[in-house]
């Protein structure tokens, strides 16, 4: 695990060695390299720490953890699939409860918990629509993880809520050439999504590698983004979370 380290705060200099006021360095302990320059009002949050205190908190049933470690664990998303809680947005079509959490020893984004969805046909990773469904407390002296507690009890009921909203979008029928054109839309601004991930989906969209697929519908459209951004997430988990969100946005 190249994230489970400790970081300390310190004074930063010039190059007349006089002190920077206003402002610390963020050192690796082991290391003694400098992850970020940040304000000394910013209070540094072990990742394990908000590990910790979100798995003291969870009583949804059995679960498994996965943690993505970005930029040499400067920052990382930790994800929580749980096995015992399913609903179903389809007969044969279920997704599971899924909790991200995120923190940074560079400043780049605070200590962050929200829901997700993980469809069980095909392990795909589905985001939540609403923007309200993220909870974030930034790195200040006053900061409290206890917040994490009453978070990640909303979040099983975003969940439930998201649930209800891919049931709509699963009635919401189009057309082949419907589904390849908004694809196709996708290159211009402010998606920009790169043409070349853009066929790959057209291809699913087109050629369904699930039977629950085959209905054209903007919900099955969404499978055939998450369908091949999942395998992506191994190297590239902050842009695959970036770019379905965007889609999903676009798409409803």
């Amino acid at each position: 695990m190249n994230y489970n380290y400790q970081v300390v705060s310190r004074s930063i200099f010039d190059r007349g060695m006089n002190e920077i006021e206003g402002y610390k360095g963020n050192f690796r302990v082991d290391t003694g390299e400098c992850l970020a320059v940040t304000s000394d009002k910013y209070k540094i949050i072990h990742h394990q720490e908000v590990l910790d205190t979100i798995e003291d908190n969870l009583d949804f049933g059995h679960y498994k953890r996965k943690v993505y470690s970005i930029n040499g664990g400067r920052r990382i998303y930790a994800v929580y699939d749980f096995s015992d809680q399913r609903r179903q947005i389809q007969p044969g079509d279920d997704v599971g409860f899924r909790l991200l959490a995120k923190n940074s020893y560079d400043g780049s984004t605070g200590v962050v918990l929200g829901a997700g969805l993980l469809r069980q046909i095909c392990s795909n990773g589905m985001v939540i629509m609403s923007d309200n469904t993220q909870i974030t407390r930034q790195h200040s002296t006053n900061i409290d993880l206890g917040f994490l507690e009453e978070t990640i009890k909303a979040s099983k009921q975003d969940w439930i809520a998201s649930v209800e909203f891919f049931k709509h979008m699963s009635t919401k029928l189009i057309t082949p050439r419907e589904g390849t054109e908004f694809l196709d839309s996708l290159a211009e601004k402010p998606t920009k999504v790169a043409k070349t991930h853009i066929e790959e989906i057209k291809k699913i969209w087109l050629q369904p590698t699930y039977d629950l697929d085959r209905t054209r519908s903007t919900y099955n459209l969404y499978n055939a983004v998450t369908q091949y951004l999942t395998p992506l997430s191994e190297d590239k988990f902050e842009l695959t979370q970036r770019v379905s969100k965007q889609i999903l946005t676009k798409l409803v």
